[in-house]
């Protein structure tokens, strides 16, 4: 998997922010990533195929990179059922049917009841960058390259005290950041155009 570092994108940002660190640029990018990611749902992938093990409830996730996480579940099938999903603390509906839930920060899966049998298993997920990433997919930093700096300059400009602190700038960024948080999500969810990337990862 190809990376764009956020490091790399510094000089497209530090001109407009003037006496601003390349830390805390980065700090911007990195949550303007995680969050128009998390939110936007546009980042879709089909991990390699799982197993159910037989008396193991918890399935953890073979995620393509560890400082990535698994924020929404778009479908699970088990042995060709679809599984339905719930939250982690929600009782399952039905004690004749399985079900799954996404626990551990989009680390794992819980399936419940207990399996009885081992099946092959396959997802397909909704990926987010996280606190600890040094970058993002190359192929999804190309199509959302300019969102991620409207929402690191919404955050850099919205820094109190800071010189290069503007409430207007703030403002205007982060309204185009939410702008395309709800455009790109909108497009991914109904169909109106196609989600970022959607791949399959081998050899994890």
């Amino acid at each position: 998997m190809a990376t764009v570092t956020f490091e790399s994108i510094i000089p497209e940002i530090l001109p407009l922010v003037p006496d601003c660190t390349d830390l805390i640029i980065i700090r911007a990018l990195r949550r303007s990533c995680e969050e128009f990611l998390t939110k936007s749902l546009v980042w879709r992938v089909d991990l390699d195929e799982h197993t159910t093990e037989i008396g193991e409830p918890i399935v953890e996730l073979d995620i393509p990179k560890n400082d990535l996480r698994v924020t929404q579940i778009k479908s699970v099938t088990i042995a060709t059922k679809d599984i339905t999903q719930i939250s982690d603390d929600q009782k399952a509906p039905n004690p004749t049917e399985t079900f799954c839930s996404l626990i551990n920060f989009g680390k794992a899966l819980r399936l419940t009841p207990i399996p009885r049998l081992a099946s092959p298993m396959l997802l397909k997920v909704v990926l987010s960058t996280t606190p600890n990433s040094s970058g993002v997919d190359r192929d999804v930093e190309t199509h959302i390259h300019e969102h991620l700096i409207d929402g690191a300059l919404a955050r850099l400009y919205a820094m109190p005290g800071m010189p290069w602190a503007d409430s207007s700038l703030a403002a205007y960024h982060g309204a185009i950041f939410q702008s395309a948080i709800i455009e790109m999500r909108g497009r991914a969810e109904n169909n109106n155009g196609r989600a970022v990337r959607t791949v399959s990862y081998g050899g994890l």
